[in-house]
């Protein structure tokens, strides 16, 4: 153990650091140095909050090519996934490990940074995001408190910047989605003032990033149980302008999410659907979508408006479901509650969640092995013999 780091906490270590394909690449990594490498970031933060643990990251003084060289060397694979910024990716029994170089930030513009690698645990420590971010930690189950309050602000449910909050979101702007993404996941209580001071000013500064990153971290966003009172937070402070149609409205938005907690039925994708003031197209200059996600938010806009009705039984419930599918309606429907159009009925939510539709057994090749030819005539025959099916059977 070299005099540098110093632990501040011991902890048992948890089964995943027991995993032997962790214990492979930290060996790799390590040799005869127990502090050559350590796992940072997300993996210590979660195990210290006794959070599940997805993804394993690892920072070491090794610079990418030694890494790579020793990965060589015991015939393990090794993938350059940005060598640029010192980070390689080595594949064990096809479990990945993203294990990065010690670095040094030469230059910022706010979206990209230059680095140079470095030696010193300290100066990469100097250049995290937040302090409950910045703890590390070896296989023994020692942790390493570098910024002296990671420990500290994470038991407290405190997202603090390291160092000033102005310029390390000047640092790359992005860090403002992160520090309400973080907050919304992993913090308790009030914001830190400082810091959402410091992303209010900034705000405007995120035009300049790419669609791809802006739709990751604002997703990541919706995700959260938290995410009525900290999309309210956003919007009063100018960083959800950009983001939140003309009609979004804090208090539709708070009704729509208790709906979703109260039938254990969250949707990251009908929360921007309400974000946008339930206009399905609203996000083609700000967000970059996927095809699917796009197509989720225009049947859910058509189901919102057209499916529901006061007075709504249970077979055209069901009807709705075998259309549209569970999900779809479900959300739909709750979209329709908290607007106050529709009246909360458990008994119809419980069939949107539990009810399985029948599959129809009538094809469009059996219409064609009828005379029918593909074609306008052919959809519409057998959207008329669903519709007749489905009235006898359901």
């Amino acid at each position: 153990m070299t005099s540098v780091l110093k632990s501040a906490l011991k902890i048992d270590p948890p089964e995943w650091m027991r995993d032997l394909s962790v214990l492979r690449v930290m060996d790799l990594l390590n040799g005869k140095e127990e502090t050559q490498a350590l796992f940072v970031g997300g993996c210590v933060r979660n195990t210290l909050m006794r959070r599940d643990v997805e993804d394993i990251d690892i920072a070491t003084k090794l610079t990418p090519d030694q890494v790579i060289e020793i990965c060589n060397q015991a015939q393990v694979k090794v993938v350059p996934t940005g060598i640029k910024h010192g980070t390689v990716t080595i594949v064990i029994e096809g479990r990945p490990f993203e294990v990065t170089t010690l670095r040094h930030d030469v230059n910022t513009d706010g979206r990209h940074a230059e680095v140079t690698f470095t030696n010193s645990w300290h100066e990469d420590i100097k250049r995290r995001d937040f302090t409950m971010n910045s703890l590390l930690a070896d296989l023994s189950g020692n942790i390493y408190d570098l910024t002296g309050r990671g420990i500290e602000d994470l038991q407290a449910g405190k997202v603090i910047f390291v160092g000033d909050p102005t310029k390390r979101i000047a640092e790359d702007y992005l860090r403002i989605l992160r520090f309400f993404r973080f907050h919304a996941h992993y913090g308790q209580g009030e914001p830190d003032k400082e810091a959402l001071e410091a992303c209010f000013v900034a705000a405007d500064k995120m035009q300049s990033l790419s669609k791809e990153r802006i739709t990751q971290e604002f997703l990541k966003i919706l995700s959260s149980a938290q995410v009525p009172k900290i999309l309210e937070t956003m919007f009063e402070g100018g960083v959800l302008f950009s983001l939140a149609g003309a009609e979004y409205s804090f208090s539709f938005a708070q009704k729509f999410c208790a709906l979703q907690e109260k039938y254990n039925a969250p949707d990251v994708m009908a929360r921007l659907f309400i974000v946008a003031g339930c206009k399905a197209r609203l996000f083609e200059n700000s967000l970059r979508l996927s095809h699917a996600q796009k197509n989720f938010l225009i049947k859910l806009d058509m189901v919102a408006g057209s499916v529901f009705h006061q007075d709504q039984d249970e077979k055209a419930v069901k009807k709705a479901i075998f259309y549209h599918g569970n999900e779809m309606i479900l959300q739909g429907y709750l979209v329709m509650v908290a607007k106050g159009a529709l009246k909360e009925d458990e008994n119809i939510i419980d069939i949107l969640k539990k009810w399985q539709a029948p599959t129809c057994p009538i094809t469009g090749q059996d219409l064609i092995a009828e005379g029918y030819e593909t074609g306008p005539e052919l959809g519409q025959e057998l959207a008329r013999r669903q519709e007749e099916w489905l009235e006898n059977n359901l």
